[in-house]
């Protein structure tokens, strides 16, 4: 079973900026030249010629996406950094989608004090749609049952960023209308409006449920090996519903149909030296895990091979 632990959500630190998609390869380079351009923003604002406000919410999303880490009073890339945007990393210009994929796999699964909105709407949401105020209800419940104060301001502060990380930008051409990175990967769209009781209407959002094939193997392999260290350390075999539906696992995470992910990991049970097994058992489909592997060893393989994967997708 998944470990359970007791959980301090944020609600804020991002100065009600979404990720741009220039800030992880500037930062990340800055870093890499021994320079320190998160420590203090002013510093920042020189190195990196961004806004104060700007440079402290990258230095919340360089912590929260796994580049990098404060040690030692200083900052430094992560291995997860090194190898992505380091001198010799993978996509230093974060050009590559399976980055992106692999971006959002890290926050949506952030173990240490992770942000509640990627929380309730990836790992705990369970509808197709959903609306703002539906979600600030949420909010709010989470804030009374940990007795921490959250004004109704910071809340919908908070949403607004975890919608702009995923939805389009806004038409002009200030910071402000730039879009996320993230935000080409369509994993939420506008399906509509509902009217509310005192007679106004609000957006209604649906997650996209269908197959995603831009996620390449080596990307999803990747990611269930991830799941399966953090969340299912010390379990040999674990059922198939899962690892489609289970909290941080990567089919919930990614909003794949449970068919999907029975095909992705049959297709790896089948690879040469294969680490996963699909088996049947008792009328459920288990997946039985053969060797562990530690996900930073699968980086080369995610960009030697997308093209290929996604090309037979």
């Amino acid at each position: 079973m998944a470990k359970t632990m007791q959980q301090e959500y944020r609600f804020g630190g991002h100065q009600t900026f979404a990720l741009r998609i220039a800030w992880l390869p500037k930062a990340a380079a800055a870093i890499e030249r021994g320079e320190d351009p998160l420590s203090n923003p002013l510093d920042g604002v020189i190195s990196l010629g961004l806004g104060k406000n700007m440079v402290e919410a990258l230095r919340c999303w360089i912590d929260a996406y796994g580049v990098a880490t404060k040690v030692g009073g200083r900052w430094s890339l992560t291995a997860f950094g090194r190898a992505m945007f380091g001198l010799h990393g993978h996509d230093p210009f974060l050009e590559d989608q399976q980055t992106l994929w692999l971006l959002h796999w890290k926050v949506a699964t952030l173990h240490t004090a992770p942000f509640f909105a990627w929380e309730l709407l990836f790992n705990r949401w369970n509808e197709p749609t959903f609306s703002a105020s539906a979600a600030l209800r949420a909010f709010a419940q989470e804030a009374e049952r940990t007795q921490r104060p959250l004004s109704p301001v910071s809340a919908k502060q908070h949403l607004d960023v975890w919608l702009h990380t995923y939805l389009p930008g806004r038409s002009g051409r200030s910071e402000e209308a730039l879009d996320s990175p993230l935000s080409s990967l369509r994993l939420i769209r506008q399906v509509g409006t509902r009217e509310l009781a005192e007679g106004r209407n609000e957006q209604v959002y649906a997650f996209d449920l269908d197959v995603k094939a831009g996620i390449s193997q080596a990307t999803f392999e990747y990611c269930l090996h991830d799941w399966w260290n953090n969340e299912l350390e010390h379990e040999e075999t674990v059922t198939l519903n899962e690892a489609a539906f289970s909290r941080m696992g990567p089919g919930r995470v990614f909003r794949m149909p449970e068919a999907e992910v029975r095909e992705r990991i049959s297709a790896l049970s089948g690879e040469k030296n294969a680490n996963f097994e699909l088996l049947e058992s008792l009328n459920q489909m288990m997946i039985r895990r053969k060797r562990r592997r530690e996900p930073q060893a699968l980086l080369s393989k995610i960009y030697a091979n997308s093209s290929e994967d996604l090309a037979n997708a």
